[in-house]
């Protein structure tokens, strides 16, 4: 087993508890603010890595305790080094706790099931309450010791779990202690939102944030019988996950599908590493007289009943993506909001569409069977020749067919020395070049520098693949 000390420190100001991992010199703190009078949910806490005298804030943790809310919706959300886990409790002697690795079962330890011995050892050192860590089988504890009016805390783990994914448990004891005799804010009606009915944050979002629509789209080409296949899936309210490498026409596709149906359309953030629920559902913003729920892309389009769109899914922390399977099994959303919880549900014309680039060359996270298969996939490919040069004269008005061609035929030979440096080439590019061919006073050659080979060289020192790119446009083009 591995150990791990926890210590409550308190000054004039707040009080942290600090876990102490085996690595020397490094200690991970949580920060207990002071809270005065009602609270409004969650309530937040820094958590930092100290090492030596250097202090970096690595995530937060997010409370959901108080004394009006009910056991079943007390939980902790932590997000920590791209990592979110979920603590929920089930009843008074169990709780789930939810990482993007495992799903552990927490339970609390009943002193009279303990051996005698360690019954004895433990309460010799001030034993006053523990947690039994099951993951199919016991794979730690913690156990809480009080000496002296001081508390002090042990995790024990097996070598292959992270302690990190137990910060929720480390501190839930003080944040019960903390918050479980704390009352939320009444539910009043905000300033300027009176008509509003009371408990409904849906009704707040169709009084305060209108419908977006697409009001212009790029046409999207067809190349293999993917649109109809699209279509089809979109209009049976499927959610569709669009895996194909980058500038392929993903984004076209959604949009163009969204302009012609006339369907509202919300786009979530760009999916990166840092991407957290909040940036998906909603988040808290401070407004007068209180602070507000900020409804995030996915609210919409569930209110509103039209698509949402999550581009990039590829690197998102599958914790987070784990808060999406609800929604996508049942169209169904579990909102906290100034008005309490709420349960939203999609109508008929809600749709969920994601897209990505998940081929393993280029994507580090493997996204889980469980979550992959809630969607319908369809994988596109880069459009062949023919396709690519009516893609590029649909694209540039007045392209004659001969430039069409001429950057068509570099593009595959950039995929083909692209390929061994793990990189794609996408159509972006090339459309930005034929667009500016038509209207610049710079030279063909220079504009394909400047659009598709310097982003592709954009960290080299040597310039190496510059050179080899630059090779096939000089024997491409003449003078």
């Amino acid at each position: 087993m591995n150990r791990y000390i926890v210590e409550f420190k308190k000054n004039k100001e707040q009080e942290s508890a600090l876990l102490t991992p085996l690595i020397p010199g490094k200690i991970i703190k949580v920060d207990f603010v002071p809270l005065q009078g009602e609270i409004y949910l969650p309530v937040y806490y820094n958590i930092s890595l100290i090492e030596g005298t250097t202090r970096k804030r690595i995530g937060k943790l997010g409370a959901w305790i108080a004394e009006n809310y009910p056991l079943e919706d007390y939980h902790l959300r932590t997000i920590s080094q791209n990592k979110t886990t979920l603590l929920s409790f089930k009843d008074k002697k169990r709780a789930i706790l939810k990482s993007p690795s495992n799903n552990y079962e927490i339970i609390t330890i009943n002193k009279n099931d303990l051996g005698k011995r360690r019954r004895e050892t433990l309460e010799k050192n001030g034993f006053f309450k523990g947690y039994d860590i099951k993951r199919n089988i016991v794979i730690g504890n913690y156990y809480l010791f009080r000496r002296k009016k001081k508390i002090r805390g042990l995790l024990e783990l097996e070598p292959e779990f992270a302690h990190t994914d137990f910060l929720s448990l480390v501190v839930l004891d003080k944040l019960l202690d903390v918050l479980k005799n704390k009352k939320t804010k009444s539910i009043e009606s905000l300033e300027g939102v009176e008509d509003i009915e009371e408990g409904k944050y849906s009704n707040f979002i169709l009084s305060h944030y209108p419908v977006n629509r697409v009001k212009e789209a790029i046409e999207y080409i067809d190349q293999q019988g993917e649109w109809e296949t699209f279509c089809e899936l979109a209009d049976k309210g499927k959610p569709i996950l669009l895996n194909g490498p980058t500038g392929c026409g993903k984004s076209t596709m959604i949009k163009w599908y969204a302009h012609i149906n006339n369907i509202p359309f919300y786009m979530a953030p760009t999916g990166n590493r840092e991407t957290s629920m909040d940036d998906i559902i909603g988040s808290w913003v401070p407004a007068d007289p209180k602070p507000i729920k900020a409804p995030g892309a996915l609210s919409l389009a569930m209110v509103h009943n039209g698509i949402f769109y999550f581009e990039e899914i590829g690197p998102v922390d599958p914790g987070v993506l784990y808060g999406l399977h609800g929604v996508l099994d049942d169209k169904k959303l579990t909102i906290q909001s100034q008005y309490g919880f709420e349960v939203i549900e999609g109508a008929d014309n809600f749709k969920m569409i994601s897209s990505g680039n998940l081929d393993s060359r280029y994507t580090p996270i493997e996204l889980s069977d469980a979550f992959l298969e809630r969607w319908a996939q369809i994988k596109l490919i880069y459009p062949d020749k023919e396709g690519t040069i009516a893609i590029l004269m649909s694209r540039a008005a007045g392209l004659d067919e001969k430039m069409a061609t001429l950057i068509t035929e570099l593009i595959f030979d950039f995929r083909n020395i692209l390929a061994s440096y793990k990189k794609d080439m996408g159509l972006r590019g090339a459309v930005e070049v034929c667009q500016a061919s038509l209207a610049s006073k710079q030279s063909l050659r220079k504009l394909i520098e400047v659009y598709m080979l310097n982003p592709k060289s954009t960290y080299e020192s040597d310039q190496t693949l510059y050179k080899k790119l630059m090779e096939r446009v000089n024997k491409r083009i003449k003078g």
